[in-house]
């Protein structure tokens, strides 16, 4: 059916309000205290303001709410990566050979990871793959990484190797402090009322 002119402007309006919204927010983005990327940002807001062709007012609504998923970005912790570098380097039950790293050692270290992950993201970005063929890679990947984490003498413990180490088939054995180590993860992540369920498992 075609829509009155009336209709069109109307919608034209909301797009435009939309735009005005995601703008709002890449600026409060750009100016938080931990700044991220610009064009990892815009493009987040980009892909989250999307509508499809003869969009709906639910589709209106629903990037509404990817912008507000991404305002509440701002909560994140933006150390994470470097709390993964450190903590599967220092952390407790590893040899002094990991804590023998010196600061600028420890520097280049997190400088090298910082500038893996963005390789990754870009190729990512790069490729034809929909965010359900990007999970599926990436938890690929976090298998490969888990398998060769075994064959260290003592498992690097952190949030990220904990992660990887899961993705692993119930063929594959753990280290000791696994499961207490993924409870606190997914509690500190998702729910606090998991982590006694997941403690438990490792009684099994």
């Amino acid at each position: 059916m075609d829509m009155s002119n009336a209709k069109k402007q109307a919608r034209f309006r909301k797009k435009e309000a939309l735009k005005r919204h995601a703008e709002k927010i890449f600026r409060e983005a750009m100016f938080s205290i931990h700044r991220k990327n610009p064009d990892e940002v815009r493009q987040t807001i980009d892909e989250a303001i999307e509508l499809p062709t003869g969009w709906t007012d639910e589709d209106y609504e629903h990037a509404y709410r990817n912008l507000h998923r991404i305002q509440l970005g701002r909560y994140d912790n933006p150390h994470q990566l470097s709390n993964d570098v450190h903590e599967g380097r220092y952390g407790e039950g590893l040899s002094a050979e990991f804590v023998a790293t010196s600061v600028n050692e420890y520097k280049t270290v997190l400088r090298n990871a910082q500038a893996l992950a963005t390789h990754i993201i870009s190729a990512f970005n790069l490729s034809e793959c929909n965010d359900s063929d990007k999970a599926a890679a990436i938890v690929e990947v976090m298998r490969f990484v888990g398998r060769s984490l075994l064959n260290h003498r003592e498992v690097p413990k952190s949030n990220a190797t904990t992660m990887c180490l899961a993705t692993l088939g119930k063929q594959y054995p753990r280290p000791d402090w696994f499961f207490e180590k993924l409870a606190d993860v997914l509690a500190e992540n998702i729910d606090k009322g998991l982590t006694n369920n997941v403690k438990r498992m490792d009684e099994i």
